[in-house]
């Protein structure tokens, strides 16, 4: 596959629609808000006016903190538009949280929600922030030193705008690891890397066209949901549709309906939602949904077949990394197996190796080496953490997998969360596949703990489903069909019953906060 050396990731997604006829199509859906390709295009050109306004310079970074709202997609085009660096975090950071990424990042201009602006930020303590812009809030918060309001300021705004003369290697995002432990780390990624990823997973696996309309439960912050829920969608003239809002089963089925979606990108926590969710019959319209994608966690066979079941199609889960920028091992539409991530996109290459980088045979459990064009070149800022897993062309992933003999890859944990168990190891997710398999199960993680022997075990932590009550009886039938089910050292020793689960901004079960 090749691109030309002169690539802007703006012009390749949001100028081409345009200049190939597709102006007028619907690009983005919010609210009662809609907007054409054409009108994207504008906004896009204003927001880069602004950045250069505020002095944002080509290779300075700009921070996002924006929920799924339009502006997002202005300013983070706007920013590789102009041949900036853009990075993008939760709009939820705790203002520890947004002092470290600030810091961290160095970023020039920051991006934010109008609702931070009376007090949760404070710019003068960023020292190398010159300006913020604000947006989508009530004006009657003051504005700190430095800023402005993107309402005020876009009337005033150029529509027209040149942009910078990029080309294929240079560096234009920085994508944030998931952050299981400390704070994340940031990616960084080159134009190419995007349109690469695109063109071999996202349109030839997703078969997306320009009839399609897509919904995100992640937001556009994580990258799964920035290709899946932005770009992919843009390189062909679909539909965008995007809400602000917290995600809740409730809030998905609802745009589902609302905008006759046809691809949802979402996580294995909110198919679980959905699938329990109680409603009258017929309330939500999911009948032109022909696909929905699972990534960010292992999705249990399961809660495969009870999603299937009540949506009527199915699920392609994956396997991806912000260091490869999206999904790179995948099921496709007509061959998905049931338990397994599937086979590798093609254009990566991917081998399972022990910890001496040696090739392992199939059916035994490694660590993942995957390598591809969209690998980015390391973490900003973190040279010995790159060391250790960008390999030349490889990277080496935390995560655990096995091979079979059809080329598909089963996924068996990460590193850190394999349990030592009587001296054999137990991924956790064998166990948690299997007590999902029960009806008074919504959700579960097992994680370890150290008995009064001082010997690590299995404890399960089982959220019930509606209509089951939780207690020593319940306990004792997890227990029993672990046993009956697999090998009976696997068994959680343990059955602890909560509430909810404790999740990360992507919607991961925070196991670490489980062990504590």
């Amino acid at each position: 596959m090749e691109f030309p050396e002169a690539l802007n990731l703006c012009v390749e997604y949001v100028d081409k629609n345009v200049r190939e006829g597709r102006g007028e199509r619907t690009a983005l859906l919010y609210r009662d808000e809609r907007y054409t390709y054409r009108e994207v295009l504008e906004h896009v050109c204003k927001a880069a006016n602004l950045l250069e306004s505020l002095g944002l310079q080509r290779e300075q970074r700009v921070l996002l903190m924006l929920s799924d709202h339009p502006e997002f997609v202005w300013f983070w085009f706007a920013a590789v538009r102009m041949g900036a660096v853009v990075s993008a975090v939760s709009p939820d950071c705790k203002p520890e949280e947004l002092a470290y990424y600030l810091d961290y990042t160095r970023s020039r201009i920051l991006v934010a929600e109008e609702r931070l602006a009376g007090g949760a930020l404070r710019l003068a303590d960023a020292k190398w922030l010159e300006a913020a812009v604000f947006c989508r809030g009530e004006p009657r918060l003051p504005l700190p030193p430095r800023s402005v309001r993107w309402e005020d300021e876009a009337p005033k705004l150029s529509a027209d705008h040149t942009p910078a003369e990029t080309v294929a290697e240079d560096v234009g995002v920085m994508l944030y690891t998931g952050g299981s432990t400390g704070f994340p780390k940031a990616v960084v990624h080159r134009h190419v890397d995007f349109l690469y990823n695109t063109h071999t997973y996202g349109l030839p696996v997703l078969g997306l066209g320009p009839e399609d309309v897509t919904v995100g439960v992640p937001k556009l912050f994580f990258g799964y949901a920035l290709g899946t829920n932005l770009l992919f969608p843009f390189r062909v003239g679909a539909t965008v549709a995007l809400f602000s809002e917290r995600s809740t089963a409730e809030r998905v089925l609802e745009e589902i309906d609302r905008r006759k979606a046809t691809v949802l990108c979402s996580v294995p926590t909110m198919l679980n939602a959905m699938v329990h969710l109680e409603h009258e019959p017929n309330r939500y319209d999911w009948s032109r949904l022909r696909i929905t994608t699972s990534a960010g966690e292992a999705l249990p066979p399961e809660l495969y077949r009870r999603y299937r079941e009540k949506f009527g199609h199915e699920v392609l889960d994956g396997i991806g990394s912000a260091e490869l920028f999206h999904v790179y091992i995948s099921n496709r539409p007509g061959d998905v197996e049931v338990g397994s991530l599937g086979k590798v996109v093609e254009g990566y290459e991917a081998r399972i190796r022990d910890d001496d980088g040696r090739d392992l045979p199939d059916g035994e459990l490694g660590s993942l080496w995957i390598r591809g064009v969209s690998m980015g070149l390391g973490y900003f800022m973190r040279t010995e953490a790159s060391r250790k897993v960008f390999r030349g062309e490889w990277f080496v992933s935390a995560d655990k997998f096995r091979r079979d003999a059809e080329g598909r890859f089963w996924y068996g944990g990460r590193t850190d969360d394999l349990l030592k168990v009587g001296g054999r190891f137990l991924a956790p997710i064998e166990v948690e596949n299997v007590l999902l398999a029960h009806p008074a199960v919504q959700e579960v993680a097992v994680v370890g703990y150290v008995d009064e022997e001082g010997l690590e075990k299995p404890r399960a932590f089982v959220v019930p489903a509606a209509g089951h009550a939780p207690g020593d009886a319940l306990a004792s039938e997890l227990q029993a069909l672990a046993k009956a089910r697999l090998q009976p050292w696997k068994y959680p020793r343990q059955v602890v019953f909560r509430d909810s689960l404790p999740k990360s901004d992507r919607g991961k079960v925070l196991k670490s906060a489980l062990r504590g």
